[in-house]
C-alpha cells in the first residue's frame, strides 16, 4: 500500500510508521519504505535501532548493498542510498538483486511506502504500481483541493487500484464524515472514482509529545485517541477487497520501473518532465476546476 497526498504534511509518516507497528502487533511481517534525508525522514519521528543483517546480503558485492534495512519494534525500516529516480537506470539483473536485499525470505505480509519527500515521478510511480493507495487529507480545504488533483493526474495515467481516504487531523468523528461526504461526492462526479468507506484520526496531542521521545505514538502512547484509531484502521484491513495487481514485493517494484519509465500525462496535454509535484496539481487544479461542497468549518472551494 502506498500512502499519499497531494500536499507535504499532513502526517503520512507518522501514520506509516504506526500502521505499520500495529500489523507488526498482530504477528504480521511487515515492510516499511521511506525516502532518508527528506524533509520528512522516518528518522525525524522514530528512533531507528539497528542495522538487519539478511542472509541473501551475506554474498552481495558493495554496489548491492545499498539497500538500507534497520529494525523498529519489529517493523523492517528499509531505504535506499540510491535515489529512485536513479532505479529506472540499474540493468535488470542488479535491480533484482536490489529488489533481492530489501525483501525477506518469505515475503512481507504487508509492504508500505511512504511517499514523503519523493519527487513527482516516483510518486506517481509508486501510487500507479500500487494495488492500494492510501490518501491523506486534513480539514484544511487545500489538501483536499490537491488530493482531488492528484486522483485527477492518476486517472489519466491509467490507475487501476483502489483508493481509501483517510482524514487526519480531524477535531471530531462527525467532522471526519462530512469531508469524507463532500470529497467522495466531488471524486465520484467527477472522476469516477470510488474512495471507499474513510478512515479518521483525531487531532491528539499524543502525536506531537510522542516526537519528543522518538517513538511511534502508539507505542509510548497506546491508550490514545490516535492510537485507538490505529487501531480501527488495522481491524478494518480485513474488509478491504481483494485488488488487482502485484502482491510480491518483487513484483511491485518491476511494476514501479515500467512505471517510472513511463511517459507520464498531465492535464492540458502536458508529460511531466521536469515540473515538480506542486507545479503539476497547480495545472490539475488550473485546467479541470471543480467545486468541492461545504465542508465543516469552510466554505467551498475550488478544487482540480
Amino acid at each position: 500500500m502506498t500512502i499519499t497526498s497531494g500536499s507535504s504534511g499532513v502526517g503520512k509518516t507518522h501514520l506509516a510508521v504506526n500502521l505499520s507497528l500495529e500489523m507488526v502487533r498482530r504477528g504480521r511481517q511487515v515492510g516499511l519504505y521511506h525516502v532518508p534525508d527528506c524533509d520528512s525522514p522516518v528518522d525525524c519521528f522514530i528512533d531507528v535501532q539497528h542495522i538487519i543483517e539478511r542472509p541473501q546480503q551475506a554474498t552481495a558485492d558493495h554496489d548491492h548493498q545499498q539497500v538500507i534495512s534497520r529494525g523498529y519494534l519489529g517493523v523492517d525500516i528499509l531505504s535506499s542510498e540510491k535515489p529512485l529516480a536513479d532505479w529506472s537506470t540499474i540493468d535488470r539483473e542488479t535491480l533484482a538483486q536490489y529488489v533481492n536485499a530489501m525483501d525477506v525470505e518469505d515475503g512481507y505480509d504487508d509492504f508500505f511506502i511512504d511517499t514523503s519527500g519523493m519527487g513527482p515521478r516516483e510518486l506517481l510511480a509508486c501510487c500507479l504500481a500500487s494495488p492500494l493507495v492510501l490518501l491523506v487529507v486534513t480539514p484544511d480545504k487545500q489538501s483536499q483541493a490537491e488530493a482531488f488533483a492528484l486522483l485527477r493526474i492518476l486517472q489519466m495515467n491509467g490507475f487501476e487500484g483502489g483508493i481509501r481516504l483517510l482524514v487526519n487531523r480531524v477535531p471530531y468523528a462527525v467532522d471526519a464524515q462530512d469531508i469524507q461526504k463532500a470529497f467522495n461526492h466531488e471524486v465520484s462526479r467527477h472522476l469516477g472514482i470510488e474512495a471507499g468507506m474513510p478512515w479518521y484520526i483525531v487531532e491528539d496531542t499524543a502525536v506531537p509529545r510522542s516526537e519528543r521521545y522518538r517513538q511511534a505514538f502508539s507505542a509510548v502512547f497506546p491508550d490514545s485517541d490516535a492510537a485507538a484509531a490505529i487501531v480501527v484502521i488495522a481491524d478494518d484491513f480485513d474488509s478491504i477487497p481483494e485488488q488487482s495487481g502485484p502482491h510480491m514485493l518483487a513484483g511491485w517494484w518491476e511494476r514501479f520501473i515500467d512505471r517510472v519509465q513511463s511517459p507520464l500525462h498531465l492535464p492540458g496535454n502536458v508529460l511531466l518532465e521536469m515540473q515538480s509535484l506542486r507545479d503539476s496539481l497547480d495545472t490539475a487544479t488550473a485546467l479541470h476546476g471543480v467545486e468541492v461542497s461545504k465542508t465543516a468549518g469552510g466554505d467551498s472551494q475550488q478544487a482540480g
